[in-house]
């Protein structure tokens, strides 16, 4: 009888608790949330080794009234052997190539450390290159992006319009 009076108080002393929880501390702005939701990530693997990681994020639903005029991705790579005394950085110098839906893009940016563009992207770390790449307005709904290696292989990344 003793514990069950402890324990009764011990239960009422508590149910007086606040409502928040931990997720109420956070707060997480609306283009942030949206550059998660599009987030895609995939690895380009060979004999077991990864030869490269591929992430995108499709800016046309993150911001659609700055990203208008064609098809607009933030991408990062990463890769196994990068030639980091290649001042250029560019895609291409890696031997990668960058398709949506089988079509090449129009433009590459490379993004610096510091470019606000690249807080719309949720993975920033060192070792990764950061692009702004844009193609062409394509009429399919379904959107397959898509990083190639003749010698190491390729991944996919699907979006919908």
């Amino acid at each position: 009888m003793r514990f069950s009076w402890i324990a009764l108080s011990v239960l009422l002393s508590l149910s007086g608790c606040s409502q928040k929880g931990a997720f109420d501390l956070f707060k997480i702005d609306e283009a942030h949330e949206r550059s998660v939701e599009q987030l895609r990530s995939g690895t380009i693997l060979l004999s077991l080794e990864t030869k490269a990681i591929f992430s995108s994020v499709y800016l046309n639903k993150i911001d659609p009234q700055t990203y208008k005029d064609g098809e607009y991705f933030i991408i990062s790579v990463y890769y196994e052997k990068d030639d980091r005394t290649n001042k250029k950085r560019e895609l291409e110098s890696n031997g990668y190539t960058v398709k949506l839906n089988g079509r090449s893009m129009t433009s590459s940016e490379i993004l610096s450390e510091h470019d606000v563009r690249r807080n719309f992207m949720p993975i920033r770390n060192s070792w990764n290159r950061y692009y702004l790449i844009r193609f062409n307005a394509a009429p399919e709904s379904a959107l397959v992006l898509r990083l190639e290696n003749n010698q190491t292989g390729s991944v996919e990344l699907t979006y919908q319009k």
